[in-house]
């Protein structure tokens, strides 16, 4: 049976004694807080009679405005509307407009690169911290950086990545039905027959909360074989589907332990959600110190930007929209790198937590069949 106490304190002595993993927590904190950079755009439009002076889609009737005796005649309105609208404003607006699109298509490039660029960081930063913590625990030596570096940037990675897309696949299986079912439903709805609507709606909404229930406890079963499964391919050097089925294997041999270790780690988390809960007022507060770091880190690929962008012929604003497209992220990772370094100590105690666990089952594997082939009583 597993000392959990132990795997615990060990753990919490690993984040404290080996500060090198602190800057592949911080790795980890970015990169999976890096994901959601992105645009979230609002829009609202005002009632009354002030909405024939807005310029883009007009749809004076409303949704029954809209002709047509089939959905597909009714979208079909609907996207002429919307190209209309387009139309209107690249005749209104037509500097407003080009500069519109290049901002978003410079937008989406950098939300592309940015995406790749944590993603990669990500599963090298998870690879470098389980050999550290492994190869700590063998030799009691800790190495640098440039060493730590060296063993997250291999092949293994990649294995890492095809885990875990393995692994979310039920979860893309699920956003394919709500796709589905809120298609069926809107579809129902132009079709006009409130009936229909309603039992539409029903049985939609009770298949989507059923395909969530299913999803949601085979991802916490796959996440819970992926952690395992990385360090199979990692310490082991096995194959994707191999690292899965070992990993498999071993939950299914130990599920006791491995069930136990999960509750443990449910409750870790909580009270790490309510630390930094608490530690979040005073982090904002060095944030705004940091954030004077960040305009300085900023303000050379700001001001290069500006500067391409000012050579095409634009309104004075416009430059200054695609400098803070390029700039932002690198404020963003100075200006906030204490919420990152902390939230990187949990991400590295849990790494740990579960690493210990691995090297643990393992030892188990071992002893336990010598013990009954030796007729030790301790076996049975």
């Amino acid at each position: 049976m597993l000392d959990i106490t132990k795997i615990l304190k060990r753990s919490w002595h690993i984040l404290w004694n080996y500060r090198t993993l602190w800057i592949f927590g911080f790795i980890l904190a970015l990169a999976m807080g890096g994901n959601n950079f992105g645009n979230n755009n609002r829009y609202s439009a005002n009632d009354g009679n002030n909405n024939d002076q807005q310029p883009g889609i007009q749809a004076p009737d409303g949704w029954e405005g809209l002709r047509g005796d089939t959905p597909s005649e009714k979208l079909n309105d609907a996207f002429r509307q919307i190209n209309e609208g387009i139309q209107q404003l690249r005749a209104e607006y037509p500097v407003e407009f080009r500069m519109g699109i290049a901002a978003a298509i410079t937008l989406f490039v950098v939300i592309l690169i940015v995406s790749i660029v944590v993603a990669i960081l990500r599963y090298v930063a998870e690879t470098a911290t389980i050999r550290m913590v492994d190869e700590y625990e063998q030799t009691d030596l800790k190495v640098g950086f440039r060493q730590g570096w060296k063993y997250g940037w291999s092949p293994v990675s990649w294995r890492l990545f095809l885990i875990n897309f393995l692994t979310h696949i039920p979860a893309l299986v699920l956003f394919v039905i709500l796709g589905l079912v809120a298609w069926w439903i809107i579809s129902t709805a132009l079709n006009g027959a409130e009936s229909a609507l309603i039992n539409s709606l029903v049985a939609g909404i009770g298949l989507s909360f059923l395909s969530i229930f299913i999803t949601a406890i085979l991802m916490i079963v796959l996440l819970l074989l992926r952690d395992f499964a990385w360090r199979m391919a990692v310490l082991e050097e096995t194959g994707v589907m191999e690292s899965l089925r070992l990993a498999t294997s071993l939950v299914k041999r130990n599920w006791k332990s491995v069930g136990l270790m999960w509750l443990v780690m449910i409750g870790v988390r909580i009270v790490w959600a309510v630390a930094f809960f608490i530690l979040i007022f005073p982090l904002l507060i060095v944030s705004i110190l940091t954030a004077v770091g960040g305009v300085l880190v900023a303000t050379v690929p700001t001001l290069m930007a500006a500067g391409v962008a000012s050579l095409f012929s634009a309104p004075d604003y416009w430059p200054w929209i695609f400098a803070a497209i390029i700039g932002l992220p690198f404020f963003f990772v100075v200006a906030f790198s204490p919420i990152f370094l902390v939230s990187g100590w949990g991400l590295i105690y849990q790494s740990s937590v579960w690493t210990l666990t691995y090297r643990e089952l393992k030892a188990l594997d071992v002893v336990v069949p010598a013990m009954i082939e030796t007729g030790s009583p301790n076996g049975n």
